[in-house]
């Protein structure tokens, strides 16, 4: 064309930014700027979709410069909206803030672009409270808007919330189709309500890959791992094909129900049928399941014949099954990977320690703990929290910050009392510090899970269960004694740690002693 005008120009830009070319979008447009030619709110809005797609954050901020000083688009919704979305791509979620509170009109579409950026952007308090905002402002929410803030819920372990939240589809009559379906799902299982999770899934008329997986993980998650295995093969009877992330769905549901060779089988199931070839994540799985079954040797050969090099979740989970199995030769050549792979990482010092620590090797656990003082290396805290009424309660071992921490302490010596008088005998190998057996005995009753529950059980009604979330995988002793509890308080008592879901009813857990 010898001559071309700005719709020419807006009809290519629009043809790339739609049609997957954004690069060439991005590119067409700078051209167009170097010709001098005076861009429109459509080509605007079309370099805008292609830079959210490239996360070109430059050129986005160029546009929005460009908008200032030529006074467009700020009272074009559209064009701010995808302003707006743009920078919630690129990760600059306070910049689309600024945007939104200055917007003199808002639609649903702006109102879901800034609380799905919050999401995105892990504050998921603020996209609750956004929400919270739009009902006193009375604007009706779609679909869109409740997948964001049940994704929120399932991050912030909010299960409360999340019901709420569930209960407010209904009442509104918010079509539940397979992307909030598959959220709810999904959310229910993280928050150890699979229960619930099963009656959303068996409601759903139509369910895809992803509603599978998520209901395969929570299983596999919570304890059912049979259970999910099953629904893996309804699944493929179902005519869908699994995909990879599936695939590590299965592997984690035989690894927390020590499965081993049905593990194997559905490992080399997913290449020669499926044609998936294991990534790290798989492998992971797999060293996690041989690590927990005892079989040490096995998953250090596996990780010898890996294509690819080990990162820090396949070699921690084999150094805390030598922790597990009481394997120092093992846990030392595999520490020292570790190491080499993150020197800062101050998990594979306390893991290593404890190993040193719990076959009484005091000397070398001395050693290993001054080392992380003289590399600067800190200890990550175990941290227990438990929601009460929408308010989240945090405990640390030993701390007595909490405004009710006296009665907490009443509670938790009745507790240490009835599980004497039940004849719980504390595993005091858990201790990890040379001390006396008295100083042992009192060290075990301060973890921070025995906070949580003992403030659950002043803080909640008789018979009702009760949820706690711990940062760090639960001590023999604490799921010991955990089992003892919820036996001698009549309570269901949920614990998600750092691995999985432990659900103690009546003196036993879900997870049948393997975790």
């Amino acid at each position: 064309m010898v001559e071309k005008t700005v719709v020419s120009w807006a009809t290519m830009i629009g043809a790339y930014a739609q049609w997957g070319s954004a690069s060439e979008a991005v590119e067409l447009f700078q051209r167009m700027e170097y010709e001098s030619v005076k861009p429109n709110e459509v080509i605007l809005i079309n370099v805008l979709t292609a830079c959210a797609k490239v996360r070109n954050l430059e050129m986005v901020q160029w546009i929005h410069k460009y908008m200032e000083e030529n006074g467009i688009g700020f009272n074009n919704v559209v064009l701010t909206t995808a302003l707006m979305d743009v920078y919630c791509k690129c990760g600059c979620v306070s910049l689309a803030r600024a945007l939104f509170d200055e917007m003199p009109e808002k639609n649903l579409f702006c109102w879901n672009i800034l609380i799905n950026g919050h999401v995105e952007d892990s504050d998921y308090e603020e996209a609750l409270s956004l929400f919270r905002e739009m009902q006193l402002k009375g604007i009706r929410v779609d679909q869109v808007t409740m997948v964001s803030l049940v994704l929120a819920c399932t991050h912030l372990g909010t299960l409360d919330v999340g019901k709420w939240l569930h209960a407010y589809i209904e009442k509104e009559n918010i079509k539940v189709d397979v992307v909030l379906g598959t959220a709810l799902v999904d959310m229910y299982a993280k928050c150890g309500s699979v229960e619930s999770g099963l009656q959303v899934f068996e409601k759903m008329p139509k369910k895809d890959i992803m509603t599978w997986t998520a209901m395969i993980v929570g299983l596999a998650m919570s304890g059912h791992g049979k259970k999910a295995l099953n629904f893996f093969y309804e699944m493929q009877r179902s005519g869908l094909k699994p995909d990879s992330v599936t695939f590590v769905g299965v592997l984690a549901a035989c690894s927390h129900a020590g499965l081993v060779d049905e593990g194997y089988a559905q490992f080399n199931f997913m290449s020669i049928v499926y044609g998936i070839w294991p990534s790290i994540e798989h492998y992971g799985c797999m060293v996690d399941m041989l690590g927990r079954a005892g079989h040490i040797a096995e998953a250090e050969d596996l990780i010898g014949d890996m294509p690819m090099e080990p990162d820090y979740f396949v070699l921690g989970g084999l150094l805390g099954a030598c922790r597990i199995y009481g394997n120092l030769e093992a846990a030392e050549r595999t520490a020292q990977k570790l190491l080499e792979l993150e020197p800062d990482n101050g998990g594979t010092y306390v893991l290593l320690s404890n190993i040193y620590s719990s076959l009484g090797k005091w000397d070398e656990a001395k050693r290993t703990r001054e080392l992380m003082k003289q590399r600067n290396i800190n200890k990550l805290p175990g941290c227990s929290l438990i929601e009460m009424d929408g308010v989240v309660h945090e405990f640390y071992k030993g701390d007595k910050l909490h405004p009710r921490s006296s009665e907490i302490y009443e509670m938790l010596e009745d507790m240490i009392r009835r599980l004497r008088e039940a004849g719980h005998v504390p595993n005091k190998s858990e201790v990890l510090i040379d001390m006396d057996e008295e100083e042992k005995e009192n060290a075990l009753s301060l973890h921070s899970e025995k906070l949580a529950i003992s403030f659950g059980l002043l803080s909640t009604a008789i018979g009702t269960p009760i949820r706690v979330v711990k940062n760090l995988r639960v001590c023999s002793d604490c799921h010991s004694a955990t089992k003892i509890i919820s036996k001698i308080y009549n309570r269901e008592i949920i614990l998600h740690d750092r691995n999985r879901f432990h659900r103690f009813k009546d003196g036993l857990c879900a997870c049948n002693d393997f975790w």
